[in-house]
């Protein structure tokens, strides 16, 4: 299976629950609705993007340069269901010629992978576009026209700039080789990537972007475009429940590790009912993780950092660690919260701790600890971007030696 990893500080042994297309009594199996579909990428909360204020992103976003034939644009593409996108606050990652988020191109490769291994060659058509890129493309399917027939027509197969979801970087265009993008509904790749309810996509985190039988929600249906929501926000949709309380624990391949992890009582998930397991893990959310495996110290003082305020969740936990001498900040007086962590950051923080001789309160390990890094664990191989399922294994496998 095709990844994109970084190098990795231990011996890993992976051990990948399979996840059949179709399976009976798998959640790729449970019919969604086009509602359902669409509310998963509409009303997620992304990391890597954030929502601007509608003026700013009018602002930087404009369309014609003539503001008031702007406002008419903006006011027919809402009235058709267009929303507006957030924008992209951190590094995507190039993937066959395009730009993605980077577990998006993670499971665009192992999509494309599964595919194969039936005969089908996937390609990527589109994927990121920024706003100056979704301008030009708006503004050639206008072709200076400025009627409401003709602004209606366009908002039909293009989004105006700001309304399109491909600046979010989650979403891609698919094409089978040699087939123009109109007649992508026959060919044998969408035959594939539709069959049983997109089984195989959902899979693998995807959803159609636009499925067929929806309504009010911007451009005509693009059989094409597939968007990525990971694979627990599908489980949700579907009802399952898993004894962990997360509603997208169960179909994670590292569900053992998130189990570990609620039996301890040291994560509540991501907020109530989810873990949010495929989302990359914030390095807020890595401390405030850390720092509950240990017992949850009180810090002798706070920290230097002027971006983790007093009421911040992670702020006890970042002060403590910062203490150690466990956590660097991204300059000396930003922590950086909200920042992706790295595979080298992830198991750099374990190692200081582990280092230390300080054995987790909660689990109360026993046994001499190594000089530097862990033991071989069930870790596996990580994303550029560390998910919080990823971490959830980095932390029990530090604790299991």
């Amino acid at each position: 299976m095709a990844r994109i990893v970084r190098r990795a500080l231990v011996a890993v042994v992976v051990a990948v629950l399979p996840v059949v297309p179709g399976e009976a009594g798998g959640v790729q199996d449970v019919p969604i609705s086009a509602p359902a579909y669409l509310s998963m990428f509409d009303d997620a909360a992304f990391r890597g993007v954030r929502r601007p204020a509608a003026e700013v992103l009018d602002h930087f976003g404009e369309i014609t340069g003539d503001a008031e034939l702007d406002a008419r644009i903006r006011r027919a593409a809402e009235q058709r269901g267009y929303r507006r996108q957030p924008v992209v606050t951190t590094e995507l990652v190039w993937v066959d010629g395009r730009r993605l988020q980077a577990p998006v191109a993670e499971a665009w490769l192992e999509l494309k992978a599964a595919a194969r291994a039936d005969g089908v060659a996937l390609e990527l058509r589109s994927a990121y576009r920024d706003l100056d890129g979704q301008q030009a493309l708006f503004l050639r399917r206008l072709g200076g026209r400025t009627s409401d027939a003709a602004i209606d027509t366009t908002l039909r197969f293009a989004a105006p700039p700001g309304y399109s979801r491909h600046q979010t970087g989650f979403v891609l265009d698919v094409a089978q080789a040699g087939v123009e993008q109109g007649g992508f509904v026959n060919t044998a790749a969408y035959a594939w990537l539709s069959a049983a309810d997109f089984a195989a996509p959902r899979a693998h985190g995807f959803v159609p972007s636009y499925p067929r039988d929806g309504e009010r929600m911007g451009p005509d249906p693009e059989p094409w475009e597939l968007a990525w929501v990971g694979a627990g926000r599908i489980a949700c949709a579907t009802g399952v429940t898993d004894p962990t309380g997360f509603c997208d624990a169960a179909t994670s391949e590292r569900a053992d590790d998130i189990s570990w992890l609620a039996d301890l009582g040291v994560t509540v998930g991501c907020r109530p009912g989810r873990f949010c397991p495929d989302d990359p893990i914030t390095r807020g959310e890595a401390a405030s993780l850390l720092w509950r495996l240990h017992g949850a110290p009180a810090p002798a003082g706070g920290s230097p950092f002027v971006d983790v305020f007093a009421d911040d969740v992670f702020a006890s936990a970042v002060a403590w660690l910062w203490q150690l001498g466990v956590v660097h900040g991204t300059s000396p007086t930003t922590f950086s919260p909200d920042g992706l962590l790295s595979p080298d950051e992830a198991f750099a923080l374990v190692v200081r701790l582990v280092t230390l001789d300080d054995r987790p309160a909660v689990v109360g390990i026993r046994g001499p600890v190594p000089a530097a890094g862990f033991e071989p664990g069930v870790v596996g191989a990580l994303g550029v971007q560390v998910s919080r399922a990823e971490f959830a294994s980095v932390l029990r496998a530090a604790v299991a030696v």
